[in-house]
């Protein structure tokens, strides 16, 4: 197959497993001018979207071409075995969204796209996870309580947890990829995992998962 049939059979996939989740809205969240014209991160199709799917007991977000096919695949030969950088991000909340505007206009939209600009800029993203299960980063917290802030307004987020709502991989055109979850840590859970490296990380994720804080929510205590 060429390009542009893996293009349409990986969105076809993406979209059919949204849709047995939930009800994927039909619009998209997208850009007037592509970032990576702009100096942002360029994603493997160029296309930058992302998507929400309104399910029985809230709203997934989700990014949408972090794991389309390369652009260059008819003629890149060291392309031709990769959907993209092999992720796509999400996140779910129990705020419940109707329109892909709302979500838009949310914080954890906000927190997302911020995250999927991160991923963007590393490729080399899913080897990561591959080998540590869990990534922590920080990134700009504007808008939520002081329990998640750092000193300059950073929150930090956790990549990786695993729960019984999505699945971990889903199958596309070219390979098997990942769908990763995003979530807000406390500035405490932060602080550990920053003293206290790999192993900090996979005991917050650990107590994270033992409390089914596998959310993206403000409203939560800290579990250290």
């Amino acid at each position: 197959m060429k390009y542009e049939d893996h293009f349409k059979l990986s969105n076809e996939k993406r979209d059919t497993y949204w849709k047995s989740i939930g009800e994927l809205f039909s619009d998209v969240a997208g850009n007037l001018i592509n970032p990576s014209f702009l100096g942002g991160p360029r994603w493997p199709s160029l296309r930058q979207a992302h998507i929400g799917i309104k399910t029985a007991n809230g709203t997934v977000i989700a990014t949408d071409g972090l794991s389309d096919p390369y652009d260059d695949f008819d003629t890149n030969e060291e392309n031709q075995g990769y959907n993209g950088i092999g992720i796509e991000l999400y996140a779910i909340t129990d705020n419940i969204y109707t329109d892909i505007q709302q979500v838009i206009d949310s914080w954890e939209f906000s927190i997302l796209k911020q995250v999927s600009n991160m991923a963007a800029f590393n490729p080399n993203i899913s080897y990561t996870l591959n080998d540590y299960t869990y990534i922590s980063s920080t990134i700009n917290g504007n808008g939520l309580p002081e329990i998640f802030l750092g000193e300059n307004g950073e929150v930090g987020v956790l990549l990786g947890l695993k729960n019984n709502e999505i699945s971990d991989k889903i199958a596309l055109s070219i390979e098997e990829i990942s769908l990763v979850s995003v979530v807000v840590l406390t500035k405490n859970e932060l602080d550990h995992i920053m003293k206290n490296g790999a192993d900090g990380r996979k005991e917050i994720a650990d107590k994270l998962i033992e409390k089914g804080y596998y959310k993206l929510s403000k409203n939560r205590e800290s579990v250290i």
